[in-house]
């Protein structure tokens, strides 16, 4: 199973293993990206674990404890129902090669392992990097076959991680994020959350979320690049500018949710239920005609739904083809509802929140990252995709 379950990656030519592109060679920026990409899951989990345990030991806070919780399991629990339907699928296709993920996949107590502390991204993670050094070592010993072989494992497994990534950050992180500056703005400064350890802590788990979120965008839309061998791959450059797209698109976007949560919390979900419906039905119609789950209904519907929910946050690219008019059409919507979402903050903001330090900065966070997002992934676009340009004839090779 591949991300997306619609990378088409081209098999190896037998009779072109004496010769691999610069493209189709483990780089370094591969090996690099994987540890990263590690590292930002971990801090992110163990951020949010602690945040929940805070709140378990502080009085009167069973309610954000639980919710918490709720925020860390659920999605743990849909990351590894999706990496186990992965596996499912990679063993009918017969891929015997043995992984950190098969191995833990095989055990009932691994399992709960993985679900408990949402290690399915990490085994596959680990699982890429492991490929990624054994090609590197290949290709120092002038082993071709075996540098292409473990080559095209790595893009396997980035593939897959790349999709449990996406879907980890914004079913869990997003909500989240939510969640914390919720409880930060509708407390202003009372009870809970009020001390500065507690807000540390809250700030800790935010900061880091949104910098997962976007990683995991940048190395999303990088995989796409790579898993393809008719595109060329996506440069440093270019991969910094679509983690600062994603970053601020997605700051102003979870702040705008929060702020109407905040002072009507009622009405921000019933908002959000609609823009999943809403978001589902264009996946479902733009995407009929794409096999994504083996032509499995009940797989397909809710894989709509899920991605549905994921485009609360964030436009994801399911699919090769045209992004312009789409792109155009879901962030049109996302500006719209939140600058509603804002101009409710203005209006009916209680006159307490208008008295805090925050309150005024906040209007303009609301609105200022969402411009400069739409500005570097309009960069990107004109500058720095591969495709165009100086970028035409590149392939990138970082070794």
């Amino acid at each position: 199973m591949t991300i997306l379950y619609q990378t088409k990656m081209c098999e190896s030519d037998k009779d072109e293993v004496d010769q691999i592109r610069s493209k189709d060679r483990a780089t370094n920026w591969d090996i690099a990206s994987f540890i990263i990409s590690i590292i930002s899951h971990i801090v992110d989990v163990f951020f949010d674990c602690n945040l929940a345990y805070r709140y378990y030991k502080m009085p009167n806070s069973g309610g954000y404890f639980l919710a918490t919780l709720a925020f860390i399991l659920i999605p743990a629990i849909i990351n590894t129902a999706f990496s186990l339907r992965m596996y499912v699928l990679d063993h009918e296709n017969k891929n015997k090669s043995t992984t950190l993920t098969k191995r833990f996949t095989k055990r009932r107590i691994c399992c709960i392992i993985v679900l408990l502390f949402q290690l399915a991204p990490i085994l596959r993670y680990f699982d890429a990097l492991l490929y990624a050094i054994k090609s590197k070592e290949a290709e120092k010993n002038k082993d071709v076959e075996n540098q292409r072989k473990y080559y095209d494992l790595m893009v396997k497994e980035d593939s897959d991680v790349a999709l449990l990534r996406v879907l980890e950050c914004f079913l869990e992180a997003a909500p989240q994020q939510i969640l914390q500056l919720s409880i930060i703005f509708y407390n202003r400064g009372k009870d809970i959350g009020s001390d500065v350890f507690t807000l540390v802590h809250q700030l800790l788990s935010i900061g880091s979320s949104f910098v997962s979120m976007a990683w995991s965008m940048a190395s999303y839309q990088r995989l796409l690049r790579v898993s393809l061998r008719n595109k060329h791959n996506i440069s440093w450059a270019a991969t910094i500018v679509q983690f600062m797209w994603h970053f601020l698109v997605t700051v102003s976007r979870i702040l705008c949710i929060s702020v109407l949560a905040s002072i009507y919390p009622v009405f921000a979900v019933l908002g959000l239920l609609g823009h999943w419906f809403v978001m589902t039905i264009w996946l479902s119609c733009t995407s009929a005609n794409n096999n994504f789950c083996d032509h499995n209904r009940l797989y397909d519907f809710l894989f709509y739904s899920i991605f549905g929910a994921v485009y609360i946050f964030t436009h994801v690219v399911l699919v090769e083809g045209p992004t312009c008019f789409k792109y155009l059409i879901f962030y049109v919507i996302l500006f719209s509802e939140n600058t509603v979402a804002n101009i409710l903050w203005i209006l009916y903001g209680d006159s307490d929140m208008k008295k805090k330090d925050y309150y005024i900065p906040i209007i303009y966070l609301n609105v200022i990252p969402f411009i400069f997002g739409i500005f570097f992934m309009v960069l990107y676009y004109k500058v720095l995709h591969p495709s165009t340009g100086c970028n035409r004839q590149q392939d990138v090779d970082n070794s």
